[in-house]
């Protein structure tokens, strides 16, 4: 076992500084941050040039505990208000992906207004084995509220009984699956152009 802490240490510090050459933190504001201070709003990822929204364990709209169905408001594809989320006055309420996209553009986060659900692809990028068991799979140093939960992607399809499913990436397992948009799940908005 005493061999295995100086290479436990090794290896943290190796995925410490990997994640600090690809992810840039942003104050709410959409300014620069140094890695090692905080709080921070959303994370560019330096590599695909894509502005992560980033969860919090404070109460309210970045809660990283909040779950939503998967909705498209514009289209009337998937299922309203199937989740459950924290509004701006700290109210429990019923709530769904098309709310929050829809948040997130009224309110600017980060100096953008081009907030989305990312693709599985886009989510899958983000996927990163930080080598200990339990741990997410993602860069914990800068998104350090994530769960080992699925995730809702852009992906929607119909299945064998004509209903609608999405995608989900699960940052526990590192899996992609479909489930019904009627159920609730994670999210992480995205902003920039689709990958």
């Amino acid at each position: 076992m005493q061999r295995l802490l100086p290479l436990l240490a090794w290896l943290a510090c190796t995925a410490a500084a990997a994640d600090e050459s690809r992810y840039q933190k942003l104050t709410d504001q959409g300014a620069a941050l140094p890695p090692h201070l905080g709080p921070w709003a959303c994370i560019v990822d330096r590599q695909t040039g894509l502005v992560w929204e980033n969860k919090s364990d404070n109460e309210g709209t970045h809660l990283d505990a909040a779950t939503y169905s998967w909705f498209d408001a514009a289209s009337g594809t998937g299922k309203s208000k199937s989740g459950s989320c924290i509004n701006t006055r700290l109210q429990v309420i019923p709530c769904d992906s098309s709310d929050l996209i829809a948040q997130a553009r009224r309110e600017g986060w980060c100096q953008r207004s081009d907030w989305r659900l990312p693709s599985t692809a886009e989510l899958q990028g983000l996927q990163f084995d930080t080598g200990f068991i339990g741990n997410p799979r993602i860069a914990t140093g800068f998104f350090p509220h994530t769960g080992r939960f699925p995730y809702w992607s852009a992906d929607l399809r119909r299945n064998a009984r004509n209903e609608y499913e999405a995608r989900l990436v699960h940052f526990g397992s590192g899996q992609s699956l479909w489930l019904p948009t009627s159920a609730a799940a994670r999210i992480r908005l995205v902003a920039g152009p689709q990958r």
